[in-house]
């Protein structure tokens, strides 16, 4: 298995490494080891099953007959079927001719139900990463069928329909329990669709380390970020500290009636570990709201006086944009920031701030020549807004659009979604692997962009507090559904004290 576990690499990279391996190594090697290593997951996982394959054309239905000899003279029950093919590629064809007379089905799947569905494992062998065509229509079929069953689907390499470069699902892909990839893990298994279809991944090298090691490189090779990546979130504290050895944080933020949106985000940030924390509210004194009843310790001001002061105060870092409008006011308070906060302190941009810096070029420009540190907290349609397109079109590449406005803005981007993917200024790219559809609610990227703050605040490098931020919001939210508190009905309120506990427990 991959000694690599966190890479991912995407299309070009992986055909790269194939090519390369198939020239240097005796004919049929990758498809064996591929079967191989198949053959030996489903001995671990599925003991006792009786194993159905569905199986293409192409490579992905070879490593599935390949795999249907070896369970067939391992003992186990196996049936197959088999999209009809003219000429197959080399592999494949190879694969047929080992294929042990009696194993193939005649006619379609559709018309038998299997009788224990529980004991059968179902092979999803028909496509893998090798679907450059829609999805044919007897596949679609064998797909709808597979699903009606009830039974674990395995996927080889994935599931076939998903796009593993981008998490783009076509009508009809499979939906796996469990998915093998090959080579390397890949990024459309982790995010959009991919959270959906592909179910647990687990990684086969195939014995390549020595290429995938050669081809990681960005543009095509990225990150999965896991817990054991954030390891500076759990470093313990000094005993001899004081609040001004955690930061003092300062949030833009909080318009009439969205006084909701810096709350979140200073609560967040209390939660997280910020020793000091400052509020400056989008409103004229005197403020409607003059302290936070359940968190005193936030202080408020109107932000006219929060960036008058801010100096003054020895604010380390800012959060701006949750709630904080797009009037004439969020647009000059947003411009002071830029223009007036030292290079040495790190900001979060959120919401208002991004549709702002998306409108008003001015600003953007400001942003690029501060040179200081910048996280941006976009979700789709932000995004969008901010590099021209439509929404549809970011999420068609989310990688690709996370590094352009990364490079275009010259700060870290987090591109929010399933599977929220960081980029930062120089192209380095990863996704995040925690998360649930519990953060689909209002005021979650508030408490996200006053965890984010908080991180930075505290000293944490720029992307090693994207990284880790984003990764400990979505621990945070499963932590809570594993409580049962969601993911129907999880609040953005209850995320930051999730993960002020999972902080002082070291993850466990």
């Amino acid at each position: 298995m991959d000694p690599y576990p966190h890479r991912l690499l995407r299309t070009p990279a992986i055909r790269l490494i194939e090519r390369e391996a198939q020239a240097a190594l005796p004919p049929h090697t990758l498809m064996r080891r591929a079967a191989g290593a198949a053959a030996a997951l489903i001995a671990e996982r599925w003991p006792g099953h009786a194993i159905d394959l569905l199986c293409g054309p192409g490579n992905n239905g070879g490593d599935g007959l390949m795999l249907a000899a070896l369970l067939h003279q391992a003992g186990r029950q196996v049936r197959v079927w088999a999209l009809s093919a003219g000429k197959r590629p080399p592999d494949a064809e190879q694969a047929w001719q080992e294929l042990p007379a009696g194993l193939l089905q005649a006619g379609e799947p559709d018309a038998r139900d299997l009788p224990d569905p529980s004991r059968t494992l179902i092979v999803d062998a028909l496509f893998g990463i090798g679907l450059s065509r829609p999805l044919p229509e007897t596949a679609q079929r064998w797909a709808a069928w597979a699903a009606r069953q009830g039974s674990p689907i395995l996927a080889l390499d994935a599931p076939s329909g998903l796009d593993t470069d981008t998490g783009g699902a076509q009508p009809g892909t499979v939906v796996a329990r469990h998915t093998l990839t090959f080579i390397a893990d890949k990024p459309g298994l982790h995010t959009r669709a991919g959270r959906d279809h592909a179910g647990t991944v687990s990684v086969a090298d195939l014995e390549l380390e020595a290429g995938i090691a050669r081809h990681a490189q960005r543009p095509h090779g990225g990150l999965l970020v896991r817990q054991a990546d954030c390891a500076a979130l759990f470093r313990p504290r000094q005993q001899d500290s004081h609040k001004g050895s955690f930061g003092t944080l300062a949030i833009l933020a909080g318009a009439p009636g969205m006084t909701g949106a810096a709350l979140l985000a200073a609560r967040a940030a209390l939660y997280g570990g910020a020793g000091k924390i400052l509020v400056g509210l989008a409103e004229s004194a005197p403020l409607a709201l003059p302290c936070d009843p359940q968190h005193p310790e936030l202080m408020l001001r109107d932000a006219e006086r929060l960036l008058d002061h801010a100096a003054r105060l020895g604010v380390s870092g800012w959060v701006a944009g949750c709630g904080l409008g797009t009037d004439a006011g969020a647009e000059r308070w947003l411009g002071r920031l830029l223009a007036e906060a030292p290079a040495s302190a790190p900001m979060v941009l959120d919401a208002d701030a991004l549709v702002l810096l998306g409108a008003l070029p001015d600003l953007a420009r400001a942003l690029a020549a501060r040179g200081g540190p910048a996280v941006l907290t976009p979700h789709p349609r932000e995004a969008a807004r901010m590099l021209g397109l439509s929404t549809d079109d970011v999420q068609a590449d989310r990688i690709e659009a996370a590094r352009e406005l990364a490079a275009r803005y010259r700060a870290w981007v987090v591109l929010k979604g399933a599977g929220s993917i960081v980029s930062g200024p120089h192209g380095a790219w990863s996704i995040n692997d925690s998360g649930n559809a519990g953060l689909a609610t209002a005021g979650t990227g508030d408490v996200l962009a006053g965890m984010l703050g908080a991180l930075l605040a505290q000293g944490l490098e720029t992307g090693e507090a994207a990284r880790a931020g984003v990764w400990l919001h979505g621990a945070a939210a499963d932590e809570l559904v594993a409580r049962g508190i969601g993911p129907i009905g999880l609040t953005a309120s209850e995320i930051a004290p999730a993960a002020r506990d999972l902080r002082n427990r070291g993850g466990r």
